[in-house]
């Protein structure tokens, strides 16, 4: 089951949502999570809007989680680094595409194909492993693994 990222995460953020698949996005304020020793928190500077988000936004697919806040193929400025970040600094361009996370650890992973990872986690309307749902980059902030 899904949490609210407001029940587990403090970093708050601003975006446009869907709240129902009737497209219309909304003004939403809500919580990313906090940046973990891989990840990288980074400004939200550009975002494409693909087909695929319209999908989304009107749960063509059948599998959306309202609230939606869409977008991928994101382009940010760097504005936190985790622990065990070794790929970007501070003020780096950072871009995000489909997916915030993946395991890491399997087949695909191992083999730098994490579009086929079974436990990716997509950029939006998708699930954390701490059971809190994603937002995507129509939005100030994102929070996104460094790999």
């Amino acid at each position: 089951m899904s949490k609210a990222a407001e029940e587990e995460h403090p970093v708050k953020t601003f975006g446009w949502a869907g709240r129902d698949s009737s497209g219309h996005l909304s003004p939403f304020h809500f919580s990313r999570r906090e940046t973990g020793d891989e990840d990288v928190r980074f400004k939200v500077l550009y975002c494409g809007i693909c087909h695929s988000d319209l999908h989304f936004i009107k749960n063509d697919w059948g599998f959306s989680i309202y609230p939606l806040v869409p977008r991928h193929e994101i382009v940010g400025e760097v504005t936190e680094v985790g622990s065990r970040v070794n790929k970007v600094k501070v003020g780096d361009k950072v871009g995000v595409g489909c997916m915030v996370g993946v395991c890491n650890s399997c087949e695909s992973c191992n083999n730098d194909l994490e579009n086929y990872c079974p436990k990716m986690i997509l950029t939006y309307s998708s699930i954390y492993h701490d059971g809190t749902i994603t937002y995507g980059g129509y939005s100030d902030t994102m929070v996104a693994n460094e790999r």
